[in-house]
């Protein structure tokens, strides 16, 4: 949604490490950052917020207390999904309102009506309805309501441990060309073994003979699944080829759109996908040209966590022309259940350092821990301007080319 600022009324004091108000603050954040990359302003005080947000020139304010989640359907890149932000800013252009939600745990302020009515106080707020509550769920500043969508995380981040991504969920606006500065031909591009984003940045960016892959992931079916595609797929019928995959148990949970499964799926909305993802190559001959190309080159597949990067660290090389794609590995439902916003700050910001250090010339593609869009900037420039700007989970940061969601 244009022309949004977020805020999260609570007091960072109140919220230490092993506190439920801790954990319930930095479930809010987690969430929010699915969808909306800009700061977050915290503040004990509603006024004080409404304050800053007008400051900042934004016409409204969405205002969070801890522990309130906004939520969202997603599916494939042009697949179906549904937004939050989408759905509000659907909602707006119906209402005329000051407030709106419910004060303390999820409102949303009109700041000029807010302005022009004299900073009223919160007599009456207009409810959202079922149109935009579907989305909103309260775990309550305690987490008191808290026990199913723990558990819900607990199952996510299990699956997420066998997880493979036949698609992609994020564009591919940030590779469509080579950064300035970029040597072509790619010497070694690094990535995640999710769906045939890697083969879109290997196309853009130029290959040769020499050229090599290294798939890194931390589902050993991931790895699997990219291996067999490499090894047995000829480039022409991606649906006939999962169709057959899908058919054998192997333990892998496929991430495909709300309601989708091997078990259960729609093929028409598949193969409308797969039309999707031909158009953007230029249609099934040139896909199929690259996918021949690319079968020759060298590839690695490394079980590695990049969380726990050590072993991925110790493949890099400084080289001209080498890449390196983590997509939101860092900002997932699997970090939101295992850190705390702080830990993942410290476990991204230790990864920018020893990157910077082994491989200073690399080009990134992915985002922070705060699901900042990272692109066409080397890990040297990167690091320089990451710490020269702080990584507060709440600041907003824009180092990339191009900002795209994960």
């Amino acid at each position: 949604m244009r022309d949004l600022i977020c805020g999260l009324l609570g007091s960072p004091e109140s919220a230490g490490a092993g506190a439920a108000a801790g954990r319930a603050r930095d479930l809010t954040v987690s969430w929010l950052r699915w969808h909306y990359f800009g700061e977050i302003i915290e503040d004990a005080d509603l006024g004080t917020i409404l304050s800053r947000a007008r400051q900042t020139g934004c016409r409204y304010c969405l205002v969070q207390g801890y522990g309130h989640v906004v939520a969202e359907h997603a599916g494939p890149n042009g697949g179906k999904a549904r937004s939050f932000f989408d759905a509000l800013e659907e909602w707006t252009g119906d209402h005329e309102f000051i407030f709106a939600g419910v004060p303390g745990r999820c409102l949303l302020v009109d700041l000029d009506a807010w302005t022009r009515n004299g900073e009223p106080g919160l007599d009456a707020t207009t409810p959202f309805g079922p149109g935009l509550e579907g989305h909103l769920i309260d775990l309550r500043p305690d987490l008191t309501n808290a026990a199913g969508f723990l558990g819900f995380l607990d199952e996510m981040s299990e699956k997420a441990s066998r997880g493979v991504f036949v698609l992609n969920y994020e564009s591919y606006d940030d590779v469509a060309e080579p950064p300035p500065g970029f040597a072509a031909p790619v010497s070694t591009l690094y990535c995640v073994a999710a769906g045939l984003k890697p083969n879109r940045i290997l196309a853009t960016h130029g290959v040769d003979a020499d050229s090599q892959v290294v798939f890194f992931d931390y589902s050993q079916q991931a790895l699997d699944f990219r291996r067999r595609l490499d090894g047995e797929w000829d480039g022409r019928d991606y649906p006939h080829f999962l169709r057959g995959l899908f058919e054998q148990q192997n333990g892998a949970h496929y991430y495909l759109w709300p309601g989708a499964s091997p078990d259960n799926m729609d093929w028409a909305e598949l193969e409308r996908l797969w039309a999707a993802e031909l158009a953007r190559w230029g249609g099934v001959e040139s896909f199929e040209h690259h996918w021949q190309q690319v079968r020759t080159l060298k590839r690695e597949y490394l079980l590695c966590n990049i969380l726990e990067a050590d072993a991925l660290l110790a493949r890099i090389r400084n080289e001209p022309g080498a890449l390196i794609w983590w997509s939101n590995a860092f900002c997932t439902i699997f970090s939101a259940t295992h850190y705390s916003l702080e830990q993942k700050r410290r476990i991204y910001e230790d990864w920018i350092v020893r990157l910077a250090e082994t491989a200073p010339d690399i080009f990134l593609y992915g985002s922070d821990h705060s699901n900042s869009s990272v692109n066409a900037i080397t890990a040297g420039d990167y690091h320089d301007r990451y710490f020269a700007h702080g990584g507060d989970p709440l600041l907003a940061r824009a180092f990339h080319r191009h900002s795209i969601r994960f």
